[in-house]
């Protein structure tokens, strides 16, 4: 995990740097958002040494959603998110949301 993890850190860090000389800021904080969740749950997936069949069987998630997820590629509902917390035997929260910046609401709405 951990050199997955920092090849994509890396690949963040050029993204952002890039996003950034072209004042697409906003567009690279909703990139990053986007694989939170995937990043979350392979994390917590491989702290069990678990493979995605694994998880599946526990989970009762299909392992090709689980897989979708990973990638971040789905959009998982909040029932199968439940079933993969449930496995992992963790909780489902909400977090404070970073700051936004003055006028980033206006951007994003129009």
């Amino acid at each position: 995990m951990t050199k997955r993890k920092n090849d994509f850190d890396d690949f963040m860090r050029e993204v952002a740097a890039e996003s950034a000389s072209h004042g697409e800021t906003q567009a690279f904080e909703a990139y990053g958002e986007h694989f939170r969740l995937a990043l979350e749950v392979i994390r917590l997936r491989k702290s069990q040494k678990w493979t995605q069949q694994q998880l599946a069987k526990v989970s009762g998630v299909q392992q090709s959603e689980i897989s979708r997820i990973e990638s971040g590629q789905a959009n998982p509902t909040f029932r199968t998110l439940q079933q993969i917390a449930q496995a992992l035997k963790k909780t489902i929260g909400f977090v404070d949301a970073p700051p936004r910046r003055r006028g980033a609401r206006r951007a994003a709405s129009a």
